[in-house]
C-alpha cells in the first residue's frame, strides 16, 4: 500500500510552522554551547536521563534536578515589579518578554534575533536576522512552539562556497533553508511542532523540526546539520529505556525532471529507530538504525509513496527493506557512554552501511565495507574550578559510507549531509574548553580535519566517496578505495569567544568571535580569517567548523 504524496507530513509542516514545544514540554535550548541544561544531564547521580537523545522533555528532566535552578544558578532572580515597564524590563532580563498564563495553560512570546557585523577576507559580513518564537502549553499533556524568521547575510568566502555547492535549484544555508540569492544570502527559516503525551509512557511530536542522536559534539548518526524537515515522532519512556520512532519527509540535493518536462526536487522519507539503555549506574548503550527510501523510482517518473513495510514502529528494518526489494539504503550503528567519575565521561559511536569480515581481513579496500567510529570525552569543573569544561573528539570515516548508489538515496536532506559536515572519507580531531560563570561564557575550540574530497577538476565524473550525494555506482573500482583517496585536504580551524549572557532563560547575549580556517590540497591554499561580533536572541546552533 502507498500513501498518497499530499500526505501527514506536509499538512503538519503546513499547519505547525514551528518546532520545539515548550516551557513545560520540551526544550527549546538548541545552541548546545550555551545550553546550561545539558552538562547538567551528563551529571546527575542515581536517577539517569537519555541526554544523547536531543531535544529532550523538561518534565524528565525536573525528576532529576529543578530546571530553573540550573538555569539561575549563581543569580538572585528578582521578584516581580510593581509597574507594567518595570515587569518588561525584569522579564528583558530574566525571563519571557510577553507571558500568557493561567492555572493550566502558559504562553510565551520572546524576539528571535542575530545581529552581526564582522570582516572577513578584507570584506565585511553581517547577518541580519529577525524574527519571534512563541512557546507554550495546554494542560498537562499538549505542547506547542513556533518560530519565523527572515535574514539577509554575508559571510565568509568558504562558506558561501558551502552553501553553493549543495544546492537544491537554490542555494542552501547549512542548518536553516534554501537562499533567494546566492552570495548576499536572503532566506526565511520557519520551524515548529505540537507534542501531546498519551498516558504515563507515550509522548508524540508532530511538525517540522530537527533531532541530533549522540553524546558528542558530532553525531555519525544524525545531526542538526541540515535545515528542518518536516515528521513524525513518537517517544516511549520507561523505566531505564527510552525509545524513539520517527518518519522524516527529506529532500535530495537536485532538480530532477517528471512527466511533462516540469522539475521539481526528489522526496524521499527517512524512517528512524533509537532505544537508549540505561544499564547500572554508570553505562548507557543505544542501538541505531534508518532506512532512507526515496519516493520516485529510478530513472523513472513512477512515484513510489511510502513503503508501509517501513512504518511499523517495533520492526528492525532490515527484514522490511529486504521484502521492499532491497532498492534503498540502511544505515545502523551503536552509541555508548560510560560515567567514569561524577566529573568525567566517555562516549562512542559506530556506524557502518555494509561490510564484510572476509573482505576486512583481505586488506583490499573493497568499496563497500562502509563504516565509521566516533571517540571522545568530557571533562566537568576542570582542575576543581567550577564551571570550566573540556571536551576531545575523534571520529574517522570509510569512503561511501553515506552514499547510495543514485544520488537521490543518499543519506542527506537538501544536499547537506544528515551526520558529519564533512560527509564521509575523512578523520577529525576537536577539542573544546569552556568556562561558564554566572553571566560570562568564554569558549575555545580547534578541529584538525584531512578530508578526501570529489572536485571534478579532472571532468572525471567520478565518485570518490566523500560526498554522499555522488551515486556510488561511479566509483574507480570495486578494490583499492583507501581514505582520502580524490583530493586529500587538510583543514584546520580555530574558535576564541567571549559572550556577555543577558538573559538566561531566553539566551539573549551580546558576543565578540574570533574563527580562523586554513584548507590545503594541491589545487589549493585557502585561509580565512573572521573577526565578528552579534547580538543573539533565542538562537540556535550555526556550524563554521567544517
Amino acid at each position: 500500500m502507498k500513501i498518497n504524496r499530499k500526505n501527514i507530513f506536509v499538512l503538519a509542516a503546513t499547519l505547525f510552522t514551528g518546532y520545539t514545544a515548550c516551557a513545560q514540554g520540551y526544550s527549546i535550548y538548541e545552541d548546545t554551547q550555551m545550553d546550561m541544561l545539558q552538562r547538567q544531564m551528563y551529571r546527575v547521580g542515581e536517577k539517569r536521563l537519555h541526554p544523547s537523545l536531543r531535544n529532550y522533555s523538561l518534565d524528565d528532566l525536573n525528576k532529576v534536578f529543578d530546571v530553573d535552578s540550573v538555569l539561575y544558578a549563581g543569580f538572585d532572580k528578582p521578584e516581580k515589579a510593581d509597574r507594567k515597564i518595570r515587569n518588561l524590563f525584569r522579564n528583558l532580563i530574566w525571563d519571557d518578554l510577553i507571558q500568557i498564563k493561567g492555572e493550566d495553560y502558559y504562553v510565551a512570546i520572546n524576539p528571535m534575533c542575530d545581529f552581526s557585523l564582522g570582516k572577513a577576507e578584507g570584506e565585511k559580513t553581517y547577518l541580519n536576522s529577525r524574527g519571534f518564537y512563541v512557546n507554550g502549553n495546554l494542560g498537562k499533556n499538549f505542547w506547542f512552539y513556533m518560530d519565523l524568521s527572515e535574514n539577509q547575510m554575508s559571510t565568509t568566502d568558504y562558506e558561501t562556497a558551502h552553501y553553493n555547492e549543495f544546492k537544491s535549484g537554490s542555494p542552501v544555508v547549512a542548518g536553516f533553508a534554501a537562499s533567494r540569492s546566492e552570495y548576499d544570502f536572503d532566506f526565511e527559516a520557519a520551524t515548529g511542532y505540537i507534542a501531546f503525551r498519551i498516558g504515563k509512557y507515550l509522548d508524540f511530536q508532530l511538525g517540522k523540526s530537527k533531532t541530533f542522536i549522540g553524546d558528542g559534539y558530532r553525531s555519525l548518526m544524525l545531526s542538526d546539520f541540515t535545515p528542518a524537515y518536516p515528521n513524525f515522532k513518537m517517544n516511549a519512556t520507561f523505566g531505564p529505556v527510552k525509545y524513539m520512532f520517527m518518519i522524516s519527509q527529506l529532500r535530495a540535493n537536485k532538480q530532477y525532471a517528471k512527466t511533462g518536462g516540469n522539475k521539481a526536487v526528489f522526496t524521499k522519507y527517512g524512517f528512524t529507530h533509537y532505544l537508549d539503555v540505561n544499564i547500572g549506574k554508570r553505562v548507557t548503550l543505544g542501538l541505531f538504525e534508518n532506512i532512507m527510501q526515496c519516493s520516485w523510482r529510478e530513472n523513472s517518473d513512477e512515484y513510489r509513496g511510502i513503503d508501509f513495510e517501513y512504518v511499523n514502529p517495533f520492526i528492525v528494518l532490515m527484514p522490511g527493506e529486504f521484502d521492499a526489494g532491497s532498492p534503498d539504503k540502511v544505515l545502523v550503528g551503536m552509541n555508548g557512554t560510560i560515567k567514569l567519575a561524577h566529573w568525567f565521561n566517555l562516549y562512542g559511536q559506530f556506524v557502518f552501511n555494509e561490510f564484510k569480515i572476509k573482505e576486512l581481513r583481505a586488506g583490499n579496500d573493497w568499496w563497500a565495507n562502509k563504516y565509521g567510529f566516533l571517540g571522545g570525552f568530557r571533562s566537568f569543573d576542570l582542575f576543581n574550578v567550577d564551571g570550566l569544561d573540556l571536551q576531545f573528539e575523534a571520529s574517522r570515516v570509510r569512503p561511501y559510507t553515506y552514499s547510495q548508489y543514485t544520488g537521490q538515496g543518499a543519506y542527506t536532506h537538501l544536499g547537506n549531509p544528515l551526520a558529519h559536515p564533512l560527509g564521509a572519507n575523512f578523520r577529525e580531531v576537536l577539542g573544546i574548553l569552556q568556562y561558564r560563570h554566572k553571566r560570562v561564557y568564554i569558549k575555545g575550540q580547534f578541529n584538525i580535519a584531512k578530508h578526501g574530497e570529489d572536485i571534478d577538476y579532472k571532468n572525471d565524473n567520478i565518485s570518490y566517496g566523500g560526498d554522499p550525494n555522488k551515486p556510488s555506482n561511479d566509483r574507480p573500482g570495486q578494490y583499492g578505495n583507501t581514505m582520502f583517496q580524490g583530493v586529500a585536504s587538510d583543514i584546520k580551524y580555530f574558535e576564541g569567544e567571549f559572550a556577555w549572557l543577558i538573559n538566561p532563560k531566553t539566551r539573549l547575549n551580546a558576543v565578540i568571535s574570533f574563527r580562523t580556517r586554513h584548507k590545503t590540497n594541491e589545487l589549493v591554499d585557502e585561509q580565512s580569517k573572521h573577526i565578528n561580533f552579534a547580538l543573539r536572541w533565542g538562537i540556535k546552533n550555526w556550524y563554521h567548523d567544517y
